[in-house]
């Protein structure tokens, strides 16, 4: 139909069509030539007179109704309200997420501080602990060579009963000795 109406408008404006047929083996040029009414079979054709032009309908004359209209309307409305709440949302978004970019962050530093904490905390525990063990070693020494000298004193202890047996038997050789000294007279002079 695009292309009756084409062909039309171009005879209309004095194409012929000549170059459309050149090009489509399909396309029959036929050209007709109208006289006008007023003018006699015979005769030369009078003064050409451009007749007015009438405006022509559109091709689809019928009218939309107003309902119509009016929801299409309604609807574009709609899909405007839509892109905006879109664009609302959007931009709610784009704030909470640099919202909670930020808190991250301090949650990163939070952490962050925290395991050096630990850190330190663990460095300051295994400090303390090869502490307690250099004590328990030296505490450990300490025990051996009080051990050590408990039992020297125990072999000493050992020999005092027969020291103090000894000692005894030296003490009452001295007071039999000392008895006898006694018993005897004294020498006179």
């Amino acid at each position: 139909m695009q292309g009756a109406a084409a062909a039309f408008k171009e005879k209309r404006q004095g194409n012929t069509g000549d170059s459309r047929g050149a090009c489509d083996p399909d396309y029959e040029n036929i050209s007709l030539t109208f006289r006008e009414r007023a003018q006699p079979k015979g005769g030369h054709p009078g003064p050409l007179t451009p007749a007015p032009a009438q405006p022509r309908p559109p091709l689809y004359s019928a009218q939309v109704p107003t309902w119509l209209q009016r929801s299409i309307m309604s609807l574009f409305v709609l899909l405007g309200l839509m892109f905006l709440f879109c664009i609302i949302l959007s931009a709610l978004v784009l704030v909470k997420n640099f919202e909670m970019s930020r808190e991250m962050q301090g949650l990163k530093r939070e952490l962050s501080n925290i395991s050096s904490s630990v850190l330190e905390c663990q460095e300051e525990q295994r400090k303390g602990w090869s502490k307690v063990w250099e004590d328990i070693e030296e505490v450990t020494k300490h025990i051996g060579k009080v051990r050590n000298q408990v039992e020297a004193g125990n072999q000493n202890l050992k020999t005092v009963p027969a020291e103090v047996t000894q000692i005894r038997t030296n003490i009452q050789k001295i007071l039999e000795a000392l008895e006898r000294k006694t018993n005897i007279p004294p020498p006179s002079k």
